[in-house]
């Protein structure tokens, strides 16, 4: 099935029936059996917000997912309304409804486009990184290809960071297994991603639906200890200044914080023709069922 920048053969994650997302085999949870994962709920929000209210001069700026509860691997509507239309913006709202049961929730603040201003604000400068056509393939992780970023071949951030106590040590016995396979040291933490499977079944991704269905994968960059999973992140907010021109969406773990169980995690976006945006995560500490 051609999509404007790859080919994907296998099993999409939705068929859709009507009014109702009727999830395949390939769309499971992580955390629970028989739920979803957050970012197939992401997808079905942004492809339901896309296709009532997207235009070709309306840039989706901001994509905010709330996690109300883990959605059940279960037939699911999605519900769109507008909160407030201008001449310049459009702001409406996503819910995703399993059985008459509200799971998820978004809202997308669409900015219309215009001219930069005739005096131009410094860009802040893309990463500098391999392509992910010169990194090798990883084993098949069953739902993206990535292609992490080794650390001998990525650009350092620049903000100084000391090691906390007991980081870099064995996970314990007690810590979730990981979901993203290898990845580099906490401060070089980048891969590239990419979509091989549809969202629904006939249907090609399109920009907005490859963002909304990856970028719940900012958790696990974030949230990751070197050996495990233990927070599960509650939301995802996306701010884009343009949509991504390439199929590989690039991830880079600029910042994790926690205490007491709660985290917050930032990661920023890029395609393979530069920056793109960033995405924001909530978490808290979570054993896998």
């Amino acid at each position: 099935m051609g999509d404007g920048f790859g080919t994907v053969s296998t099993t999409a994650f939705f068929i859709e029936d009507g009014d109702r997302f009727v999830p395949t085999e390939a769309a499971g949870g992580y955390w629970r059996p028989n739920t979803l994962g957050g970012r197939f709920v992401g997808g079905l929000l942004g492809l339901g917000l896309e296709r009532a209210y997207g235009a070709s001069d309306l840039v989706p700026a901001r994509l905010c997912v709330d996690l109300i509860k883990m959605a059940p691997k279960a037939p699911l509507q999605v519900a769109t309304q507008i909160i407030r239309q201008g001449r310049r913006l459009l702001l409406a709202e996503a819910q995703l409804i399993a059985d008459g049961d509200v799971v998820a929730r978004a809202n997308c603040l669409y900015l219309r486009e215009t001219e930069n201003p005739d005096s131009p604000t410094p860009q802040s400068p893309s990463w500098r990184v391999p392509s992910p056509h010169d990194l090798l393939p990883q084993p098949d992780r069953g739902h993206w290809e990535i292609r992490p970023i080794p650390a001998d071949r990525r650009e350092a951030h620049d903000t100084p960071r000391r090691r906390l106590a007991g980081e870099g040590d064995a996970p314990s016995s007690a810590a979730n297994p990981p979901v993203l396979g290898p990845l580099s040291p906490f401060e070089a933490r980048q891969a590239w991603v990419r979509e091989t499977r549809p969202l629904v079944e006939g249907q090609a991704h399109t920009p907005f639906t490859r963002v909304a269905l990856a970028a719940d994968f900012a958790s696990p960059m974030a949230h990751s200890s070197l050996g495990s999973i233990d927070y599960v992140n509650t939301d995802f907010t996306v701010y884009i200044h343009r949509l991504p021109a390439t199929e590989w969406l690039g991830f880079d773990m600029v910042r994790h914080h926690a205490l007491a169980g709660v985290a917050v995690g930032e990661c920023w976006l890029h395609d393979e023709m530069g920056p793109v945006g960033t995405i924001n995560v909530a978490a808290v500490a979570q054993r896998q069922a």
